[in-house]
This record gives structure tokens, C-alpha cells and sequence, in this order.
């Protein structure tokens, strides 16, 4: 699983922990958010905030498939999926 992350470095710490690849980004907006995500390969973004904003522009770009999660959910996010 990769994860585009944006926000705490603790949480990318504890996400590789647990086996996540993490592109850990200092700070984006959300259209380098979504680009790099989308370059990446990656199942999830999580952000911070602008999540109605990175959703739009993942859609503009027809990449539905990656979810948008904020930073203080994406650990429950990623266990909750780790098996499908």
C-alpha cells in the first residue's frame, strides 16, 4: 500500500511501521497533492484539510480510485483496508 501524505512526520513514521509506503510531503497544495499521487501509484491521500478540494481535482483527473483520508484517520484507514 502507498500513501501520499501530507501533514505530521510522526504519522509517516507509524504508517511505515506498519509496512505503509509513505511519500511524505513538508506541503502541498492540493493540485501537487493529486499529481504527485497520481505519479505515485498511490492508494490513498492523506491530508490535513482540503479534502472536498483534492476529491474534485482526483476526479477531474479520473483518478477515482485513490482515497482521500485526513492525516488523523489515515492509520484506522489503512488497517480497516489492509486486507481487501
Amino acid at each position: 500500500m502507498r500513501v501520499v501524505l501530507v501533514g505530521d512526520p510522526s504519522v509517516a513514521a507509524d504508517l511505515r511501521d506498519r509496512g505503509v509506503e509513505v511519500v511524505y510531503l513538508a506541503g502541498a497544495d492540493p493540485l501537487g497533492l493529486v499529481r504527485t499521487a497520481v505519479q505515485e501509484d498511490a492508494d490513498a491521500i492523506a491530508a490535513p484539510g482540503a479534502l472536498p478540494a483534492i476529491t474534485a481535482l482526483l476526479a477531474d483527473n479520473g483518478a477515482v480510485d485513490i482515497a482521500v483520508v485526513g492525516v488523523d484517520s489515515i492509520v484506522s484507514w489503512v488497517v480497516d483496508t489492509a486486507g481487501e
